[in-house]
């Protein structure tokens, strides 16, 4: 079986990090992994960010306790970063984030192209025979129309559509890396609650089965995403929120990031805290850079930082292959 996968073809030395932060799992029994994900989007006074946090699923109720206590708030609702927060996102074994800081965002949803395949997969659904339409697929279809409407409207959202798009691709690709590289069969995914995950019954989800189903490429079989239903409702008892506070305290520091003529900065104390002791040289996190042009081809590298007594700095990328 081929186990090449987007995200090793994307970042080359995924696997070392990988291998390195396996390790410190040695002794766990780990069945399947889950993705916790928050994203700052369209906020004029920041970085467009999305960060995706990857851990096991066989150690949630130990987690959500270890979370509940060491990181009670969100990081919106922190005025100082204390230094067991600190040291809990530098230090715990448990998580493992991949961070994307995206340019053009709004261009990561090519329109015309996106038509296109709609208009194949309309083509599908009207030749199916009444046989093959189950109402699983019925449903399936009604969705995916409803979305195909809203696309033609001239009024449609474009930042909203890209934000779908750019999600929905790379939870896919870290389905597919935790399918073929840790065959896994139950994948978990927990998404912040936001505009995305309600957005036309929820059509986010059903983007993302077609993209895994695309990239697996029949290399795994009786796989299953799980995607639990209360990530589609704004409701006040979402039982995963715990696990959203590690990528939400990790987007927020890195959408804070403004260039300076010393160089890169944070806007605020609490994040150059955060920037500075728990994300630089953790060997847990990787932070990556996307451009996307008008046609929505992105390009990108991997970013490594290093700190001084006054601000971060850069100090390379490493050019990725999107």
């Amino acid at each position: 079986m081929d186990r090449k996968t987007q995200l090793t073809k994307i970042i080359p030395d995924l696997m070392n990090d990988w291998n390195n932060y396996k390790k410190g799992l040695k002794g766990l029994k780990i069945t399947n992994w889950c993705i916790s994900s928050d994203y700052c989007f369209d906020d004029p006074n920041k970085l467009d960010v999305a960060t995706f946090t990857i851990f096991p699923v066989d150690c949630m109720p130990k987690l959500h306790e270890e979370i509940l206590k060491q990181l009670p708030k969100d990081i919106k609702n922190i005025t100082h970063v204390s230094d067991s927060v600190i040291k809990f996102i530098k230090e715990s074994k448990y998580f493992f984030s991949i961070s994307v800081i995206i340019d053009n965002l709004k261009y990561a949803f090519n329109e015309q192209e996106a038509i296109k395949q709609f208009e194949d997969v309309l083509n599908y659904y009207n030749n199916l025979t009444d046989e093959q339409k189950t109402p699983e697929i019925l449903d399936k279809a009604r969705r995916f129309i409803k979305f195909y409407n809203y696309v033609k409207q001239k009024s449609h959202s474009k930042k909203l559509l890209a934000q779908i798009y750019f999600v929905a691709r790379f939870v896919s690709q870290i389905f597919e890396f935790l399918l073929v590289k840790e065959n896994g069969k139950i994948p978990h995914w927990c998404s912040d609650r936001d505009d995305m995950a309600s957005f036309s019954d929820g059509f986010i989800f059903y983007l993302l089965n077609i993209y895994v189903y695309h990239f697996v490429n029949k290399r795994v079989d009786n796989y299953w995403l799980c995607l639990p239903p209360e990530i589609k409702e704004n409701n006040q008892n979402y039982p995963y929120d715990p696990f959203i506070r590690i990528p939400d305290i990790i987007t927020g520091a890195l959408s804070s990031l403004v260039m300076t003529s010393k160089g890169l900065t944070c806007q605020k104390e609490k994040h150059y805290a955060l920037l500075s002791e728990s994300i630089t040289n953790n060997p847990h996190m990787i932070i990556l850079y996307y451009k996307f042009n008008k046609d929505g081809i992105a390009s990108g590298s991997r970013m490594f930082f290093e700190t001084s007594d006054t601000c971060p700095l850069l100090r390379y990328n490493k050019e990725l292959h999107i």
